[in-house]
């Protein structure tokens, strides 16, 4: 009789225990579920380069109609409504110019086009903007053309712009815009223009930038970057413009950069180098070599190859002697 009872006993238990288990797991989920709701515009922190979460009520506000035609047929389209109404404010900063609005079809609205009901393209030449670049612009999954020159805007540049996957042409030349550049731009496969010149850009050029293997338009020039400039940059194999003056690089410029066979035009110009390779004598389509400024003892007679080129900028280095070739 007592083996009996206690083999109820301890069947009680386990039954007690899994129920007891289960009742916590619903507590935890249904936990988990509130604050998924009521987190709306959090970031994801286990995935630090994905894009910014939308808030829901420009989700809402861009599924009325009025944004959007037929929402219910275009939910791309009105994602990209939300990420666009996300960032106006953060955008525009004190000057209140953009006409985005819920009320306004997203057609009208300055800078905007759109292609195969997404937005295709983001180019602002009329109305000033001073505020800073919003992460959200990250959301724009088919955005092809980002086109922000001659602004004041500030900041940093977010990272979540790695997102964009479509992204062919990035032109933020000429704004005040702080910080390092992100590695994260290195994933734009499909970058063919890369234009970062005047700003106030600092550090390091990122090595990831070398994945560009499209790119055929690179300029930073005009920033505060130092450190070495990456031989990854000789992976560009259709790069035609690299534009790295006025900075403080410094150091030898990598041998690398004679790979870059359809390179014409090479900006190094006001730096700090202290060397420049040989194998820039391979470089047979270049045009333009601007070296001056810098702190050069040495210029290689290989330059002497150099067949195609028009210009070339030694002055205010610290030469003994230059090649008779």
């Amino acid at each position: 009789m007592s083996n009996n009872r206690l083999s109820m006993s301890k069947r009680a238990v386990r039954t007690a225990t899994a129920t007891a288990l289960v009742a916590a797991l619903s507590i935890i989920a249904v936990s988990l579920l509130m604050t998924d709701a009521s987190d709306a515009t959090a970031f994801n922190a286990d995935a630090p380069d994905a894009a910014r979460a939308i808030p829901a009520q420009h989700a809402d506000q861009c599924s009325s109609g009025a944004a959007v035609p037929n929402p219910a047929d275009n939910p791309g389209l009105v994602s990209d409504c939300a990420a666009l109404l996300a960032s106006k404010e953060t955008l525009e900063g004190a000057s209140g110019n953009l006409n985005w609005s819920a009320d306004r079809p997203i057609s009208d609205w300055d800078g905007i086009a759109i292609t195969n009901n997404r937005v295709s393209r983001f180019e602002q030449h009329v109305q000033p903007m001073n505020g800073a670049l919003p992460a959200e612009i990250g959301n724009l999954a088919n955005l092809e053309i980002l086109n922000l020159n001659g602004h004041k805007l500030t900041g940093e540049i977010p990272s979540e712009l790695g997102n964009l996957a479509n992204l062919r042409r990035l032109h933020l030349y000429n704004n005040r815009l702080s910080g390092e550049i992100p590695s994260e731009l290195g994933n734009l496969a499909n970058l063919t223009t890369l234009d970062l010149r005047i700003n106030n850009l600092s550090g390091e050029i990122p090595s990831e930038l070398g994945n560009l293997a499209n790119l055929g338009y690179l300029g930073l020039n005009k920033n505060q970057l130092s450190g070495e400039i990456p031989s990854e940059l000789g992976n560009l194999d259709n790069l035609g413009y690299l534009g790295l003056g006025r900075n403080q690089l410094s150091g030898e410029a990598p041998a690398e950069l004679g790979n870059l066979a359809n390179l014409t035009f090479l900006a190094l110009r006001n730096n700090r180098l202290t060397a420049i390779p040989a194998e820039l004598g391979n470089l047979a389509n270049l045009t333009i070599l601007t070296l001056h400024d810098n702190r050069l003892t040495a210029i290689p007679s290989e330059l002497g190859n150099l067949d195609n080129l028009t210009s070339l900028g030694l002055s205010d280095n610290f030469l003994t002697a230059i090649p008779a070739q």
